[in-house]
């Protein structure tokens, strides 16, 4: 289901979005503003998954404690 809304934008940011499209990178102004919103999404994934990232370090759980035992791995002698 898609949700149509109305925006209103300055002359900057209009330029900005036909600039993308003028580019190539969107194939118009409303692909351009769903690629900056899929954009926002990851940055507010990322965030969210560094705040948890930093949670269990402050608790000093591991993180990918399925990577614990490669600490464990003979290395070699470093000369």
């Amino acid at each position: 289901m898609t949700t149509q809304i109305a925006i209103r934008l300055d002359e900057r940011e209009l330029a900005a979005l036909d600039a993308e499209v003028a580019e190539g990178r969107a194939a118009n102004r409303s692909e351009a503003v769903r690629r900056t919103i899929a954009r926002l999404q990851r940055e507010q994934r990322y965030r969210r998954e560094e705040a948890t990232l930093v949670e269990l370090a402050g608790r000093h759980e591991a993180v990918y404690p399925e990577l614990d035992d490669l600490l464990d791995l003979p290395r070699p002698p470093l000369d």
